[in-house]
């Protein structure tokens, strides 16, 4: 509960679409970034239940994703263009082209959709270099043992003198 109560000191970082433009805008913008996109009504119980965990989301994977928010009651241009017809409904777009598209207020479901596109959290730190160059994250806990138990040269260097 503790990341709820700091959470209200950081600035909101999911974005609410104003128009049509400015969803374009912001998705061809975006780059080499995921775009994932809710669908809500001020109305909807589910999408008010959402809200929360999207914003979580959007600072777990700021690196990687932007997270927007669409009100199907005032843009319903782009909830007929994306048919969209249940709430909240969520797509993952990048470079302009739609990858998935789901529906539901299942926080779980979310993020294991971004993870599929994003990676986890913790793994977009690494450089990547390739598909394999990426460490798992079995490699990252054995690195941590093995620097746990390898002694170094300063832990030696009094003994080597007394």
């Amino acid at each position: 509960m503790a990341s709820a109560a700091t959470n209200k000191n950081k600035p909101k970082k999911v974005i609410t679409i104003q128009s049509k433009e400015d969803f374009d805008r912001i998705v061809a913008e975006a780059g080499n970034k995921h775009v994932l996109v809710e669908f809500f009504a001020t109305w909807c119980g589910p999408c008010a239940l959402i809200g929360p965990r999207l914003e979580e989301l959007a600072y777990e994977y700021e690196d990687c994703l932007l997270i927007v928010k669409v009100d199907v009651d005032d843009h319903g241009d782009l909830a007929e263009e994306y048919d969209v017809s249940s709430m909240p409904s969520f797509l993952i777009i990048k470079n302009k082209v739609k990858l998935e598209q789901f529906v539901g207020s299942n926080g779980d479901k979310v993020q294991s959709t971004l993870q599929k596109f994003c990676g986890k959290p913790d793994d977009k730190k690494a450089p990547v270099a390739g598909p394999s160059a990426q460490p798992t994250q079995k490699t990252n806990r054995l690195v941590s043992m093995l620097k746990a138990v390898t002694p170094s040269k300063s832990n030696n260097m009094p003994t080597d003198k007394q």
